[in-house]
């Protein structure tokens, strides 16, 4: 291979190399490092509440628990059926499958459970 060859050759693998360590070395992009604010995630042990409006589809009045196909709760989840722990738990008897129901759902880390839970306004009169 010629002198002028090998220099080129060297010449080429230097400026790849070169460009290589810089692509590497280069910081993140502004939208890679973005996060959500501190405060759109709650800490572990804080409480948030959230409006639940939806149907009762079962009641288990021993175990004090509630079955809602609900709404979506913006912020919170999406309409699904969930069974749900009722703190307060007197007004259980009171509800029966079928019911439209309005509550809060209060969510803390990973445990959440339903507080207020009233007939809806708009619910037939038994």
């Amino acid at each position: 291979m010629s002198l002028r060859r090998r220099r080129s050759v060297w010449a080429l693998s230097m400026a790849t190399a070169c460009i290589g360590m810089l692509a590497c070395g280069s910081p993140p992009k502004a939208n890679d490092t973005e996060k959500k604010p501190a405060a759109a995630v709650p800490s572990p042990g804080q409480e948030q509440r959230f409006d639940l409006k939806g149907k009762v589809v079962a009641v288990y009045k021993a175990q004090k628990k509630l079955t809602v196909a609900h709404e979506a709760i913006p912020g919170f989840m999406a309409g699904m059926t969930m069974t749900y722990t009722v703190k307060d738990d007197a007004g259980l008897d009171a509800l029966s499958p079928g019911d439209q129901v309005s509550a809060k759902v209060v969510s803390r880390g990973t445990d959440y459970w339903l507080e207020d839970v009233r007939l809806s306004a708009n619910a037939p009169s038994k």
